[in-house]
């Protein structure tokens, strides 16, 4: 069990010993770049806790794909796990080698029982997931050049990497159009917001390589909120 459980999020305030009967009850397991974990209305009968790599959710119309979200280290899939004939809403692809700590019901009921402080606090840290979810749903109707921009800050704020003078960088293997599918727009409305991004100052780069200014861009989408 060496190297799994190596400080996720949701496993830092676990003691070694919840750590490794955790590990015990709910072995890892490992998938390789470009693996479909679910398809899109597979049966979604286990909570998934992202221990290692990158994962993108595409949700499949008449229309074409959307990309509606991303998960790394510390974040779970398959929230409605619970509920009796739950199925997954959207594929998820491997965008990285990945390793997953599957917990169905009866581990899950397992936990609880052997382990309360752990299901304590996996259900603290859905219930943190559920409303950065509901604080999503508050832009979604929101004009395109916030969504866009929300959608950035939230990246940046789960995957970006402090640089210097403010900047963050963020690199993902992310198309342009994806991004603007991410941010529920079309392509050329993107690169035109993006432009205008650019132009202030408030990003740099291109094609999943970006660098931004949070503050500031937080900062700009504000003003354009209170516009409104």
């Amino acid at each position: 069990m060496r190297g799994y459980l190596h400080r996720p999020e949701f496993l830092e305030r676990l003691s070694r010993e919840e750590a490794q009967e955790l590990g015990r009850i709910c072995p890892p397991r490992s998938y390789a770049k470009g693996a479909v974990i679910f398809h899109q209305g597979d049966p979604c009968d286990a909570l998934q806790i992202v221990l290692a790599g990158t994962l993108k959710m595409v949700r499949h119309r008449p229309q074409g794909e959307r990309l509606i979200g991303m998960a790394g280290r510390g974040d779970f899939l398959g929230f409605p796990f619970l509920t009796e004939g739950a199925c997954h809403q959207a594929e998820v692809v491997a965008l990285s080698e990945v390793t997953l700590c599957p917990i169905d019901r009866d581990q899950f009921v397992q936990v609880a029982r052997q382990l309360p402080r752990v299901a304590l606090f996996l259900l603290e840290v859905l219930g943190k997931r559920i409303g950065e979810l509901e604080d999503r749903l508050t832009w979604v109707t929101a004009p395109a050049a916030t969504r866009l921009g929300r959608a950035l800050l939230g990246l940046a704020e789960r995957y970006g990497r402090p640089d210097d003078d403010g900047w963050t960088a963020l690199k993902l293997p992310v198309t342009q159009e994806e991004l603007a599918s991410l941010a529920g727009l079309t392509r050329v409305t993107a690169t035109q917001i993006l432009s205008g991004f650019r132009e202030l100052g408030l990003v740099e780069g291109t094609r999943g390589t970006y660098r931004l200014r949070p503050e500031a861009l937080e900062s700009h989408l504000l003003e354009l909120e209170e516009s409104l």
